[in-house]
């Protein structure tokens, strides 16, 4: 009696830790995907920011005006509000002004440019983010030797956002500057 008392404790005990390896592998399958779509993802981002380079030139004058079919804005288009960032509604919502690129992996790749001045038109440095630039003057705040000196009209920066809409209904948004 006694034996087949302990038999039962063993089995037991046996199953509970059968199930929490079964949990853990679980746990880590999960953790694996997740990690290998944010690769993916951040992959994906780099087709899109070459694509982006071809497509728009990152200019004065050529960049004063939007050009919706290209995905590209002069001015910050109206954002989200989240907590990891400014990300316009075009991308959130997916209505239409943004650019797509293909994908190989079945991921589905769309993006938006916005140079980063108040309002369409020539770009000031007392107005537009202009990297390198003081707010005041547009004078260089780097060292002189660096060769990157602003003329009469300098380049603002611009962000590049970028949605990948993955398998299983994932969704991840990277953005950076460009100038």
């Amino acid at each position: 009696m006694i034996s087949t008392l302990m038999a039962v404790i063993v089995l037991v005990v046996s199953l509970l830790a059968a199930m929490a390896l079964m949990r853990s592998v679980d746990t880590s399958n999960s953790i694996a995907t997740t990690l290998t779509f944010r690769q993916s993802a951040l992959q994906e981002a780099e087709r899109a920011y070459v694509n982006a380079q071809q497509n728009i030139t990152f200019s004065q004058p050529t960049s004063n005006n939007d050009n919706a079919s290209l995905g590209y804005y002069a001015e910050p288009q109206p954002a989200t509000t989240r907590s990891a960032g400014d990300i316009p509604d075009i991308l959130v919502n997916k209505t239409s002004g943004y650019a797509s690129v293909s994908s190989t992996n079945g991921n589905t790749i769309s993006y938006v440019v916005e140079r980063l001045c108040p309002s369409a038109g020539v770009a000031s440095a007392s107005t537009c983010i202009v990297p390198g630039a003081t707010v005041t003057s547009g004078s260089m705040s780097n060292q002189s030797s660096d060769g990157n000196t602003f003329n009469t009209s300098p380049n603002a920066a611009f962000r590049l956002t970028v949605r990948v809409d993955g398998p299983k209904g994932t969704t991840a948004y990277v953005q950076t500057i460009l100038r």
